[in-house]
């Protein structure tokens, strides 16, 4: 099968409040398949073509994606979580799982034609609609977005005293930060920012997800600057312990180049 699959789309969801969804679409695919799937979601939608060989990644985004959702030009009813699972010689149980607010039904989804044969959903749509997410409330989503920045300037501040220039894409950018909320540059090095002000809970869990996403917007950041004498460093930090989960804790082993630091919020007030 590795001698057949060599690229793939990587589709990423994002909506606020709610977890990142990231969905592969193997390669070849239907294009036009492809877009009414997207079409079917809801959020900032992102669109990645990536190499098989290297892992190089293209941007489609400007053609197949969304960058310009704005939360204030909605009035959100019911936002469902649909899960679909497609099989086919060459693959079994593939899942995919996106955020919608429409009714979707088995005949909106195409069949998606996939290495000569087709790729198609093998038990029908799964509509899970036991899981129904929230109905957006505008306020809400201020209150934590500002819970969010109070934090973000707090760790700004920290690089500030150590002689960085600081970048808060997340305050300034706040949805369309690109998955990364402080860039900080001093001399010949740069530190990649993430920062979650989440206190520990059962609901809201920082997985390997999330961190595949960081490293994933972090390389996307990257690729068009020449780094060559250049020290790049990637910091994920967090205001309260213990919000890992365990396949989060196992990927941070694996994956020692990114530091994980705990640095609780103080607030100036």
């Amino acid at each position: 099968m590795t001698n057949i699959v060599k690229d793939h789309y990587l589709i990423k969801q994002t909506i606020p409040c709610l977890d990142t969804n990231i969905i592969k679409v193997y390669c070849p695919c239907n294009l036009n398949h492809l877009r009414k799937l997207i079409s079917l979601m809801m959020g900032v939608i992102e669109v990645f073509l990536i190499s098989g060989k290297d892992g190089k990644r293209e941007d489609l985004t400007d053609s197949l994606g969304n960058r310009n959702f704005n939360i204030y030009d909605h009035q959100f009813e019911l936002i469902r979580l649909v899960k679909i699972v497609y099989s086919s010689e060459y693959f079994k149980n593939i899942y995919i799982s996106y955020y919608t607010l429409l009714n979707v039904r088995p005949e909106d989804l195409p069949t998606f034609f996939m290495l000569g044969v087709i790729y198609k959903n093998k038990h029908g749509v799964e509509h899970n609609f036991s899981k129904e997410i929230f109905t957006c409330n505008i306020e809400e989503h201020n209150r934590k977005k500002n819970y969010g920045n109070y934090y973000e300037e707090f760790i700004s501040n920290k690089y500030l005293d150590y002689g960085y220039d600081i970048e808060n894409r997340g305050i300034k950018e706040s949805f369309n930060d690109g998955g990364l909320d402080i860039i900080a540059k001093k001399d010949n090095s740069i530190v990649l920012v993430q920062c979650k002000n989440w206190s520990m809970s059962n609901t809201y869990k920082i997985n390997q997800k999330d961190l595949r996403a960081f490293v994933g917007d972090c390389f996307l950041y990257l690729k068009d600057i020449n780094l060559e004498g250049i020290k790049v460093s990637y910091h994920y930090i967090v205001s309260h312990e213990n919000i890992l989960t365990k396949s989060a804790q196992i990927f941070l082993k694996e994956n020692s180049f990114i530091k994980f630091k705990c640095i609780p919020y103080e607030s100036s007030n």
